[in-house]
């Protein structure tokens, strides 16, 4: 794969152009990359607001109509209900993995079967999360498996 970079002062904007023989996984992942990029979160700690680029949060749960952005090492408090943070990250790396919670998928490291086929996903930074039987063809869906 080539990367070509080039400058133009008199863009208003910048463009990016992918040119491909076949659209394969390389290129799917470097396309949700920078879709990813683009979503920015409102998260809140200690008082303050925090605008957090959506490749940085690892998953996204809802506990008790309150919604939390987890990061690598923090979590941040979200005023926005879950189903519009699945609307706002759409054709993203994320996808909904049980009722309360959505992953960005760039971050699952493995998954192991438990009973009641469900999964458990361990996630980069070593968090373990469930993967629900009901989201499951989500997860096969995006990973492009059977």
């Amino acid at each position: 794969m080539k990367i070509i970079l080039k400058e133009d002062k008199s863009l208003t904007e910048s463009i990016i152009d992918i040119t491909y023989n076949i659209f394969d996984q390389r290129i799917k992942r470097v396309v949700e990359l920078v879709k990813t990029n683009g979503v920015q979160l409102k998260g809140e700690k200690e008082g303050s607001i925090h605008l957090m680029p959506s490749s940085d949060i690892y998953y996204i749960e809802s506990v008790d109509n309150v919604s939390f952005l987890y990061s690598e090492l923090d979590v941040f408090e979200s005023r926005e209900k879950l189903y519009s943070l699945n609307n706002q990250l759409k054709n993203t790396s994320f996808i909904q993995i049980n009722k309360s919670t959505i992953l960005n998928m760039d971050y699952l490291k493995d998954v192991s079967p438990l009973s009641n086929y469900r999964l458990e996903g361990q996630l980069d930074n070593g968090e373990k999360i469930i993967i629900s039987r009901h989201y499951m063809k989500n997860v096969k869906q995006y990973l492009e498996i059977q």
